[in-house]
């Protein structure tokens, strides 16, 4: 993939927590990436109509995905098929650049990502509080931090407000962020050039000569031996260094398959922070926030609202409400109804419950356990089958409560409907009971409201 295109990636994902599907598909979806050319990245769109169209209507949300993004570009140019061909020697020059940088540039952190714009509750006060002391006394006793939590819910802010507080107090410092993609595409170019000895020391010279370093996505190492090994060796260096070493995941170490065991020991040696779905009262304040940074005007009703119809994932409750006031603004309506926001939102992309289905429950809960789907839904009774099956059986009713539970049940190998209610009622017994068993409940609810 070309420079050009993972920019654009990358700006897409941003968007679509900005615009609605429908706007999405009628316009962003056409757009090409065709190169950059002075810092601007340039876009084909194969109809005048589609190009108008954003820059009269759209403009804004794209230049809001560019900045939130972190991208290396200022801006977006948008031209037509027909004038490509104007542009090729720029695409030939990109083809060529490196796609290791060795040097050791200043990163740039999201100044919008502090700590006093990050909402605290219950249910991340924990890692806040330690990214707040690793922030303040980096490579000391927090060290390495390892912050899990599903998408959406913080952890690349809290990494960018861990970056802007060093920086502020110590400006000398050489703090470096990356994703665990960006580590393994560095370490891909140094070893398809390891006939060249200066890559391959500038890449290991990148990496080790840090004060702080941070990588987010871990998970994404995941089968990647070359990765693993290389991040190995850097973590053992650094800690050695008594540098700070910052990781964040999407779930947390003992559930990071794929992974070597000596990499994840040394990821839960120091300090563990995750960070769950937040209370509607933390929602609530945290829009209340973003309302007032992106100067929003939004009455409580449709903050209240909006806390009530997203619970799990915050980027997406974000995305609903810049959607609502660009939807008020552009109609020049006062966003102070439900009625407003329900037309806002009635194509929005953040409308989760028609994605979930009986099978992606199943098919979540048989990933969680490593059991087969045939057999969690067949006739075996044993004992690592019957558990999943009832706790599977659970969620759908607590997740898709219009369900008929004789749905279900033919859907569980044909069983009768009274199975399904022994098997709510049994779950629910074990939750109230144990809160061990209650938090794993949780995580495969997390697991299937927002993969």
């Amino acid at each position: 993939m070309k420079e050009c295109e993972k920019i654009w990636a990358s700006v897409l994902d941003r968007l679509t927590t900005h615009v609605s599907t429908a706007v999405y598909d009628i316009y962003f979806s056409k757009l090409k990436a065709v190169t950059v050319k002075d810092g601007v990245l340039i876009l084909s769109s194969p109809m005048s109509s589609i190009k108008s169209g954003i820059k009269k209507s759209f403009s804004e949300h794209l230049n809001m995905a560019v900045r939130e993004s972190m991208e290396k570009i200022e801006g977006v140019s948008i031209i037509l098929e027909s004038d490509i061909a104007a542009y090729r020697d720029e695409e030939v020059v990109e083809d060529k650049k490196e796609e290791f940088n060795p040097s050791m540039k200043k990163i740039t952190f999201q100044k919008y990502f502090t700590f006093d714009n990050f909402v605290i509750g219950d249910s991340n006060k924990y890692a806040a509080a330690a990214a707040r002391a690793v922030a303040e006394h980096p490579g000391t006793n927090l060290n390495p931090l390892f912050i899990y939590g599903k998408p959406g819910l913080g952890k690349t802010h809290i990494l960018h407000a861990i970056g802007n507080e060093i920086l502020r107090n110590n400006p000398n410092l050489r703090v470096y962020y990356t994703t665990a993609e960006n580590f393994t595409n560095d370490l891909i170019y140094s070893l398809r050039n390891s006939n060249n000895a200066e890559l391959l020391k500038q890449f290991r010279d990148k990496y080790r000569n840090l004060d702080v370093l941070m990588i987010d996505d871990v998970q994404f190492l995941a089968g990647k031996n070359s990765s693993q090994e290389s991040l190995f060796n850097i973590f053992n260096d650094l800690y050695i260094e008594e540098k700070q070493i910052i990781l964040s995941s999407d779930r947390p170490v003992k559930e990071l398959a794929y992974i070597e065991d000596r990499l994840t020991s040394r990821f839960a040696s120091g300090v563990v922070a995750d960070i769950q779905p937040p209370s509607f009262e933390t929602r609530v304040a945290i829009l209340q926030k973003k309302a007032y940074q992106y100067k929003i005007n939004v009455s409580p009703e449709v903050i209240n609202y909006i806390a009530e119809r997203e619970k799990y994932n915050i980027r997406l409750m974000e995305g609903m409400l810049k959607t609502v006031g660009y939807y008020a603004s552009l109609n020049n309506r006062a966003a102070d109804s439900i009625e407003l926001v329900m037309e806002a939102l009635r194509d929005s992309a953040n409308n989760q419950s028609s994605e979930i289905s009986v099978s992606k429950v199943v098919d979540v809960t048989c990933e969680y356990f490593g059991i087969k789907k045939a057999d969690i839904c067949g006739k075996k009774k044993t004992k690592e089958l019957v558990e999943p099956r009832q706790l599977a059986m659970y969620i759908v009713t607590y997740i898709l409560p219009d369900v008929p539970l004789a749905t279900i049940g033919q859907f569980f190998g044909g069983r009768d409907h009274t199975t399904v209610i022994h098997a709510r009622d049994k779950i629910q017994q074990k939750i109230l009971e144990d809160p061990i068993y209650k938090k794993r409940v949780e995580d495969i609810k997390n697991l299937v409201l927002n993969k």
